[in-house]
């Protein structure tokens, strides 16, 4: 089973006291604001409808008067005289009437003012008429008219006004009996009320009074918890106080390393940048291999096209060894040619006379066949000289173009491996390349966590320092506690 607290049930009772005394307050202006109400009602319908009602029924007596003294005058000064006080009543009636029918409240009010303008409309007319009679010396037409009808009307008339007067006088009795009761309502309720707060109060008191007690019993255990509390605040402030020089210790050792992060990421930067370097040497090394490998095999063709020169020269040396021979075959006819003149001469000497012109002949062909024989032989000089030499060339090109094959074709194998071997190594610098850029991230993703662990170690060294702060500030608020707890207990026990 619940059970209430003592703060929620002072809270209550004074919450039901306050609200009894803003009830009180707010009946008691209302109960003022109906008593002021019906006194204005009174104040404002009923008191100016009376006095109104009795100047009217005063002016209406002396109209009558004046009426009647203007009957009985003797002279026309007098008669003069009255006229104008009649003429004065008169007008000073209907202004009092005009005003008391702004007045009226009631509608059975309203109905007996009608019925009493009505009737006073009759007798105003009687009335002029009686006057005027009057004022020309006809008092005793003027006193019959009087009788016969005004008295008459004049009566009807005060009894409509009486009925009307009646009206007022009881509004305001009623107005002012209402006000008297709601006044006599005020007074009995207030005393309820001061009685019901009587009561509250009396409940409030004990309401103390028993809580008192456990208050007493709450302040023991909580200045033995308060105690208890002291001594954990210590033991939490030396706790705090080791563990900030641990952390101290931390933030300087993480400082150090986030230092050493920072120095290993400058170098692999620079390790980045010198294969980046390395990588683009290597990639012209290649460009330039292949540029190589492409003369070579320019001068492989080259070396092709002299080996061709060098079949085109093994065919001029066949040319000169045919023309050697054809040489060879002209000295043969020269030395026959040189045969037949010798024989042509001698058969011409055989012939005497005859053949001395045969003999010249035989004398020019042997002539032309020795120069013809002298030339062969120096052609045949000239050819074999040329045939040796064109062998000897072409030997010596043969030879060389063999050697300058084989030194291009190994050349072209080496700029093949060299190429092979610089693209290899391109590659190679390119994996160091991207492997260094993957360091690189890794280092940087290193130093981030360093950083970060360093903030969460600036974090934790704040946390240590704030929770020593706590610790010494709950120790003092234990004391505080402490101080008072002995102070409730000197408030609620008194001092001894």
């Amino acid at each position: 089973m619940s059970k209430s607290s003592l703060s929620s049930k002072l809270y209550s009772s004074i919450v039901v006291l306050l609200l009894l005394i803003l009830g009180t307050a707010i009946y008691t202006i209302l109960m003022v604001m109906q008593t002021n109400t019906y006194s204005t009602i009174t104040g404002t319908n009923w008191l100016p409808s009376v006095d109104t009602a009795h100047r009217v029924i005063t002016n209406l007596a002396l109209l009558r008067r004046t009426e009647l003294r203007l009957i009985v005058a003797e002279n026309a000064p007098e008669i003069e005289e009255y006229v104008i006080t009649y003429s004065k009543v008169l007008k000073s009636l209907n202004s009092l009437l005009t005003l008391y029918e702004t007045e009226i409240s009631e509608a059975e009010e309203r109905r007996l003012f009608e019925k009493f303008i009505t009737e006073w409309k009759e007798f105003e007319v009687v009335s002029k008429e009686i006057v005027a009679l009057g004022s020309k010396g006809k008092d005793r037409e003027a006193s019959e008219l009087m009788k016969s009808k005004e008295d008459e009307l004049l009566k009807r008339a005060e009894n409509d006004f009486n009925d009307i007067v009646d009206i007022n006088y009881k509004g305001a009795i009623e107005s002012t009996r209402k006000g008297a009761s709601l006044t006599n309502i005020t007074v009995f309720g207030m005393f309820g009320i001061l009685v019901t707060s009587c009561l509250i109060a009396a409940l409030i008191f004990q309401i103390i009074r028993v809580s008192t007690r456990s208050i007493s019993k709450g302040i023991d255990n909580f200045k033995k918890q308060s105690l208890a509390t002291n001594g954990i605040a210590e033991s939490l402030k030396a706790n705090s106080h080791s563990l900030s020089d641990t952390v101290k210790e931390q933030a300087s050792s993480v400082l150090k390393t986030v230092a050493a992060v920072n120095q290993i990421t400058s170098m692999v930067n620079r390790t980045a940048e010198n294969a980046k370097g390395s990588s683009e040497i290597a990639g012209g090394a290649t460009a330039k291999a292949h540029e190589g490998q492409a003369t070579m095999q320019r001068l492989v063709s080259a070396m092709q096209n002299i080996q061709e020169s060098n079949a085109q020269l093994q065919n001029i040396a066949a040319i000169i060894s045919q023309i050697n021979t054809k040489t060879a075959v002209i000295n043969d006819i020269v030395s026959k040619t040189e045969l037949l003149s010798l024989n042509a001469s001698i058969e011409s000497a055989r012939a005497g006379e005859h053949g001395k012109g045969f003999a010249v002949v035989a004398e020019e062909v042997g002539n032309l066949a020795k120069i013809s024989g002298k030339s062969a032989n120096e052609i045949q000089e000239l050819i074999t000289k040329s045939q040796e030499e064109v062998n000897k060339i072409l030997g010596l090109t043969k030879m060389r173009i063999e050697e300058g094959k084989n030194v291009t074709v190994e050349a072209q194998k080496s700029f093949i491996q060299i190429a092979e071997d610089i693209t290899t190594m391109s590659n190679s610098i390119q994996q160091i390349t991207e492997a260094t850029h993957e360091q690189e991230i890794g280092v940087r993703q290193i130093a981030s966590a360093m950083g970060e662990i360093d903030k969460t170690t600036m974090s934790c060294q704040t946390a240590v320092t704030s929770t020593a702060a706590s610790s010494t500030s709950l120790v003092e608020q234990s004391n505080l506690l402490d101080a008072t707890a002995k102070e409730i207990e000197e408030l609620i026990k008194g001092t001894k």
